[in-house]
């Protein structure tokens, strides 16, 4: 065989080499293209789920809020300030409404967390012991206190307060926390019924 014959072989080889890795390539390419039309389906599944979970966050938010705006509309147009406090030395508010300013003359951020006074701070010193053990015996047995006593209001004068509230417990019977109401008796006749 001559140059031309040798040389036109090795072309031939050449391209046929050639053909093979393009052949090889397009099949890498399909595989690939496969691949991407996966991930682009998960990532549509993906989408759709981050959509329906953020959906279901937002409607959630919206059903909280709606919750706390009934809750604050019913405590508004309570006739007495409803609480939440830890059992301790100062029954430090976790939350208490308005209304105590109407009560006692403080705005209720001063009482909660203890912020400026603790609730203790304006019952009267003689009821405390009263006060003490009604709440005591009710969270021991379970069952919602009442009590009637004073708490002395800021301008310096003692208001008869009437309290019911209610130890509650976790599922172990530990004690989270008390919840109640606290009304002016002299806007009611709590004492009659007492």
């Amino acid at each position: 065989m001559g140059n031309g014959a040798v040389e036109k072989v090795e072309v031939l080889q050449q391209i046929a080499s050639l053909e093979e890795r393009l052949h090889g390539l397009h099949n890498a390419n399909q595989d690939l293209l496969v691949q991407l039309q996966a991930k682009d389906v998960e990532l549509l599944r993906l989408r759709r789920e981050l959509q329906e979970r953020v959906a279901e966050a937002i409607w959630r938010e919206n059903d909280i809020k709606r919750n706390q705006d009934r809750f604050r509309s019913l405590v508004a147009n309570l006739p007495g300030a409803v609480y939440r406090c830890s059992n301790d030395a100062f029954w430090t508010m976790e939350y208490l409404s308005d209304q105590i300013e109407r009560l006692s003359g403080y705005p209720a951020s001063d009482f909660v967390n203890n912020a400026v006074r603790s609730y203790k701070s304006i019952v009267h010193p003689e009821d405390l012991i009263k006060v003490v053990t009604a709440i005591r015996d009710g969270v021991d047995n379970r069952k919602p206190y009442t009590i009637v006593y004073r708490i002395k209001h800021k301008d310096g004068s003692f208001r008869t307060v009437h309290e019911r509230g209610i130890g509650i417990l976790a599922s172990d019977g530990t004690l989270l926390w008390l919840d109640g109401v606290i009304f002016d008796s002299s806007e009611t006749n709590f004492h009659a019924s007492m």
